[in-house]
């Protein structure tokens, strides 16, 4: 009898150990990719039950075929330091005003993702740290291995990619004549815009260390002066 139950304990022990998460795996599958308006193409993943492009976007038209205001106080879309190179590597930074036109700033049968859409998305990859270090993407600049800044006390996680969302530091933009320098933060700051569920504030959803921080943009000119990247989601 005693030997019945020492077997019983023993296999209990190792089905539960066979099911435990393992936080290294990888957790997407490629999509098929998706095309703008301007005829950029963008690689996208597939991550639980939602489908991302795993870019940031890059166009200068909305998908009613308008053009993104780009100069002056009206301006909804930047070029990191105006120079087309950062646009070819990282994309363009859009204002909220540009997120939520309703001409449409992703492709046709994307949008921008909501709230929700990114707390479902770091609660898969499993909570507001892990989720960190799975969405950015490998690598540091001083090795030349990848675009972000090297570890250190300030950047403590290292990207391991395993989300295949490869989020990459574009940095950001303010226009308000408070701010001295319209640029800042390439290589250090990755942060997407979130339409918000509740609340009439900007959502953005900024990777740094320790883990992803949501952060809400208050007041109607805050939202038209600041300029972060943006990824789109596949509409259900």
């Amino acid at each position: 009898m005693k030997i019945f139950k020492t077997l019983l304990v023993l296999t209990v022990s190792f089905n539960f150990i066979g099911c435990t998460k393992d936080d290294n795996a990888i957790v997407h599958i490629p999509g098929n990719g998706i095309t703008d308006i301007e005829g950029n193409k963008y690689s996208t993943v597939i991550i639980g039950d939602q489908e991302w492009m795993a870019e940031n976007l890059n166009t200068s038209f909305f998908k009613n075929g308008d053009s993104i205001p780009s100069t002056g106080n009206s301006a909804q879309v930047l070029i990191y330091d105006d120079d087309p190179q950062n646009a070819e590597i990282y994309g363009k930074l859009y204002n909220f005003k540009a997120v939520t036109d309703t001409s449409g700033l992703c492709p046709c049968g994307w949008e921008v993702p909501r709230e929700l859409d990114y707390a479902k998305l770091i609660n898969y990859l499993g909570g507001y740290k892990e989720g960190l270090k799975k969405l950015k993407s490998k690598g540091n600049l001083y090795d030349g291995t990848g675009l972000w800044v090297k570890r250190t006390n300030d950047h403590l996680y290292a990207g391991t990619n395993l989300s295949g969302f490869h989020a990459i530091p574009g940095g950001m933009a303010n226009k308000s004549q408070s701010v001295s320098n319209t640029f800042s933060n390439k290589d250090t700051l990755a942060s997407f815009w979130a339409i918000p569920e509740n609340v009439n504030n900007a959502i953005t959803y900024q990777l740094i260390t320790p883990q992803v921080e949501k952060l809400e943009i208050h007041g109607d000119l805050a939202k038209e002066e600041v300029f972060y990247s943006v990824r789109c989601i596949k509409s259900k």
